[in-house]
């Protein structure tokens, strides 16, 4: 029995640390022109970031400032979520992803001021689709009983064991 509750608070520690690494930011690229159209090839500037809800121009949720340079191909690589906040209200990780839909905005500015690139919808990766049935999540003990692992509201995590 003593064995059974090591490998079942084992397993709950492992769901935790796993949870624990999910990363806070995600990566955006964009390939950087001149108005001419032709790669702006190593040029500093400054990136604006704006999450908005609801729609291209809904109530902006989040924004945060980037200082970078594009490469030799023109490429600019950012952490959205690890640049200088600005929206002062709202951290990253407190946008409420499941509250609709979002959409994201880049404005650049080259010197001249910030000028919009335009917001496109965020759209779900699919692979963050499986997250939708972690709320049923089944773990083998090594006795080979079957238990299902749940995780309230609050961060309680509880286990019952499955039955056939």
């Amino acid at each position: 029995m003593k064995k059974k509750i090591i490998s079942v608070l084992s397993t709950f520690l492992c769901i935790i640390g796993m949870s624990a690494q999910v990363p806070g930011s995600f990566q955006y690229q964009a390939v950087l022109r001149n108005d001419d159209g032709s790669i702006a090839s190593n040029k500093p500037l400054e990136v604006r970031v704006r999450i908005h809800q609801g729609a291209a121009d809904g109530t902006v949720v989040y924004e945060e400032e980037h200082t970078t340079s594009s490469n030799a191909s023109g490429i600019i690589t950012l952490k959205v979520g690890e640049g200088v906040n600005t929206s002062r209200e709202t951290l990253f990780v407190d946008v409420d992803w499941s509250e609709g839909v979002y959409f994201f905005e880049t404005l650049v500015n080259r010197g001249t001021g910030y000028e919009s690139l335009g917001s496109q919808q965020l759209l779900s990766v699919p692979y963050a689709k499986c997250a939708v049935t972690a709320d049923n999540v089944h773990v083998k003990s090594p006795d080979g009983k079957l238990w299902k692992i749940k995780v309230s509201n609050d961060g309680t995590v509880s286990a019952e064991a499955v039955t056939e």
